[in-house]
């Protein structure tokens, strides 16, 4: 792969070339996923950058020259090669994913309130029941996911040693996050024992490993998890659970601070997107339009 990125030319055959990453794509997802990354590694090849040592100027470059577009097809396409870059430096392609400049990142105003939201009680419940079904291993990623809302590689990443049990019997992870940040998050007994299920004997090996012994990887995970999800009918990511996790705490009556520090969040105002989501949802007017409209509502 690195030898077919190092030489990407207008003719590149994109889906030779990363259809592991677009594999593992939703169906409505992957073709203009596809059509974005080509885009930008045509510019590349062009303009003589290497995909595998882009910075983010370079990718400014790039967007610069979509200004024909609109803005929200604009930021589809950054979206499209950023989760390129995700997938390349978790196989070990390249080491950074390129970040552009904030001047430079195109402006989109709203947000998708449903995808925010996640999963409602109902759902979550049942993705945890199919995951129960499904395998040791899948019962323990979803309960810790669903109840922790770490992020899929904070779950991989975790041993036993990380886990700690305090006053009480409560049992808390010590999370490396984002920017190197670490955090604390309380792991309850539903998540716990599942963990221990498949806990391994050396305390320093990840919690989470294949048949073979080695570390489950978060494309691994990311596919297992898509089939459990089709099996029962939701399409399922790792971050949507995360999602239902911030949702579903908040929609109980959580403190907002407590939220933000579960899901290690760097600023306040990043958790409240999940308050906002909830809110446009339930005060939709299209309730009193359907109450208005319905058989008998003379």
């Amino acid at each position: 792969m690195e030898t077919a990125l190092a030489r990407t030319s207008p003719g590149v055959d994109l889906d030779a070339v990363t259809s592991r990453w677009l594999g593992g794509l939703a169906t409505a997802t992957r073709a203009g996923y596809a059509a974005d990354a080509r885009a930008w590694l045509t510019y590349a090849a062009i303009h003589g950058i290497d995909p595998r040592s882009a910075t983010g100027r370079d990718l400014a470059g790039w967007v610069a020259t979509l200004d024909e577009l609109s803005p929200s097809t604009r930021a589809r396409r950054v979206a499209g090669v950023r989760s390129l870059y995700s997938w390349l430096r978790d196989e070990g392609v390249v080491g950074i994913v390129p970040e552009l400049p904030r001047g430079a990142r195109p402006r989109v105003r709203g947000q998708d309130d449903a995808r925010l939201v996640g999963l409602g009680e109902a759902d979550a419940a049942r993705v945890m029941a199919a995951a129960d079904r499904h395998s040791p291993r899948m019962a323990a990623l979803v309960s810790l996911l669903l109840t922790t809302g770490l992020r899929i590689h904070e779950a991989l990443a975790l041993t036993p040693a990380d886990l700690r049990t305090g006053g009480g019997g409560r049992v808390t992870a010590t999370i490396l996050g984002k920017g190197e940040r670490v955090r604390t998050v309380v792991v309850p007994p539903l998540a716990v024992e599942r963990l221990e299920s498949i806990r391994p004997e050396s305390g320093e090996k990840p919690i989470f490993r294949t048949r073979t012994g080695r570390t489950w990887g978060q494309r691994e995970a990311r596919d297992a998890l898509s089939r459990v999800g089709r099996g029962i009918g939701v399409d399922l990511h790792p971050h949507t659970l995360r999602h239902t996790a911030a949702s579903l705490a908040l929609a109980g009556g959580a403190n907002i601070e407590s939220v933000r520090s579960m899901l290690g969040h760097s600023s306040l105002t990043t958790t409240q997107r999940y308050v906002r989501a909830a809110g446009n949802l339930d005060a939709s007017p299209a309730y009193a339009l359907a109450a208005a409209i319905a058989p008998g509502s003379e």
